[in-house]
């Protein structure tokens, strides 16, 4: 979701406007692609918009989350992390102790079979997986 006129496309389509806090948001995440807590990206839209609090950029992004424009995952430790949609089909590893969070191209869905899913009367509309445990530098802290 890179260009704008298309993010404002589907926002109209929603009953949505292209507002500027809307337009940083994406543009923060255009700028550096990459999965930023809601105050990582509070902090790069504040460098642009003197003023603005950090409850009108977590509302964006859990609307833009609603929307399906932004990709929210879920991390034990409470801290949600948001990533722009409209990237490469991906998943994620996420670590439990210091919250690193890693794409990774592995997918099960593809072995799950469609057809078994509408064999049982269920249409499948999406899919995330992610998978905790430790990185490197946390599992080696353990020890």
């Amino acid at each position: 979701m890179k260009d704008l006129s298309r993010l404002e496309m589907v926002l109209k389509e929603k009953g949505y406007k292209l507002t500027e806090q809307r337009r940083l948001i994406i543009e923060a995440f255009n700028e550096s692609p990459g999965h930023y807590t809601a105050q990582e990206i509070f902090d790069k839209v504040r460098e642009k918009l003197k003023g603005i609090n950090f409850s009108t950029i977590y509302r964006n992004l859990e609307l833009l989350s609603a929307l399906e424009i932004i990709n929210k995952l879920y991390i034990e430790s409470g801290i949600s992390h948001y990533e722009l949609c409209g990237l490469e089909h991906h998943h994620h590893i996420i670590c439990k102790k210091c919250g690193e969070t890693r794409e990774i191209d592995i997918c099960p869905y593809i072995n799950l079979g469609e057809e078994q899913l509408e064999a049982i009367g269920f249409k499948a509309t999406d899919h995330k997986f992610e998978i905790y445990g430790y990185c490197s530098k946390c599992s080696n802290s353990k020890q």
